[in-house]
């Protein structure tokens, strides 16, 4: 049958299901099938946990590429994100490397993760945040350290913390296990808080809102962003697949 000429009908109006081009790349809200770039400091704990919840999560790793760059100080990770795009005359972040045999054509959302105990006491932190906002990337700090979130998959908001070691302590009580960073350790780590993410994240907000109202001085301890690219991560996928209500 040939197609019809002439304007057609609102009820024949051809939709195009083709993901649109962003027109802008920033860490706001995530749709469905956006791309993550996350560069993180622990060559370990996080890039193992980010690289285990995007499995669960059914996401490829051309879609959310997890990266641990030889640059460890804060300033220099944010950089290093910075490295891996080039920004278009819209604003887009495009990608320089293809993953494997093929990539990203960019970055919908851009993340650097570190905890914010050393840059804080060698006065980093103030410059990584700052060139983080100019630049758009969402910093998922955590104070003192990672154990912060990790910890909230066991228990409720703990008190002051102060130190890494002390989060350490803390998780290691918490858990019942000797804890370390190693991948054996944190492949057993796995297991006990994979089902407890959700429980985690709310915990994550109530701490950030516990702070907002408390005014605490930046950066709270103990407290943590990673819940917020928990849900972000989460928004990105068919709901089917999601963790989180």
């Amino acid at each position: 049958m040939a197609a019809k000429s002439g304007s057609l009908r609102p009820h024949e109006v051809r939709q195009s299901y083709a993901r649109p081009r962003p027109q802008k790349s920033v860490p706001g809200e995530p749709e469905l099938g956006d791309s993550f770039l996350i560069v993180t400091e622990g060559e370990v704990t996080e890039e193992l946990y980010f690289e285990s919840l995007r499995t669960t999560l059914q996401l490829g790793p051309v879609t959310v590429q997890v990266v641990h760059p030889r640059f460890t100080h804060a300033e220099g990770l944010v950089r290093a994100a910075m490295s891996r795009y080039d920004k278009d005359k819209q604003g887009r972040r495009m990608a320089k490397e293809a993953s494997g045999n093929r990539g990203v054509e960019w970055f919908d959302h851009v993340w650097v993760l570190f905890d914010t105990d050393v840059p804080a006491q060698q006065g980093q932190l103030d410059r990584a945040m700052t060139l983080a906002r100019e630049e758009d990337i969402h910093v998922g700090w955590s104070t003192p350290s990672i154990e912060v979130w990790l910890l909230l998959h066991f228990r409720d908001r703990p008190g002051p913390i102060l130190e890494s070691k002390n989060g350490e302590g803390l998780l290691r009580d918490a858990w019942g296990q000797r804890y370390d960073k190693n991948a054996s350790t944190f492949s057993q780590l796995w297991k006990a808080i994979k089902p407890t993410i959700p429980v985690a994240v709310e915990r994550g907000q109530q701490i950030r809102e516990y702070h907002k109202n408390a005014n605490t001085p930046f950066p709270p301890d103990p407290s943590t962003q990673l819940d917020l690219l928990v849900r972000a991560l989460n928004a990105s996928v068919q709901p089917p697949m999601r963790i989180l209500p």
